[in-house]
């Protein structure tokens, strides 16, 4: 039986991640349990977080609701808190995403190219 409801639509992200894990040193990745942090719940995190951008800038640079950006950010946190506290691995992969071409997006359009990682 198929999938219900819509077909996600694609979070729009700056660029693949440069590093897919991060883990406790000192512990073999095959030791430790894992948390799957999605490329999309990483660009949300970015935006907003480390770029400071208002939720609704950030939904509008990926394409996305700001109600959507809101579930990625929490999801996203949440399981970067996971792993801190539990000492997991996190793996990025995964999610729904397409990588946004520099100056497709609102930012350009208003001079604001911090988004951007060219």
């Amino acid at each position: 039986m198929g999938r219900r409801g819509r077909p996600k639509i694609p979070r729009f992200v700056s660029e693949e991640p440069k590093f897919r894990i991060f883990k406790p040193q000192g512990i073999s990745l095959n030791e430790l349990d894992k948390v799957v942090l999605k490329v999309d719940e990483l660009e949300a995190i970015r935006l907003v977080d480390y770029l400071d951008y208002t939720q609704e800038e950030a939904a509008k640079l990926m394409g996305i609701s700001r109600r959507v950006l809101w579930s990625l950010l929490t999801e996203g946190r949440k399981k970067i808190a996971d792993a801190l506290i539990n000492g997991k691995a996190i793996v990025i992969e995964g999610g729904e995403y397409k990588i946004r071409e520099c100056g497709f997006c609102m930012g350009h359009r208003f001079g604001v190219k911090k988004h951007c990682r060219w």
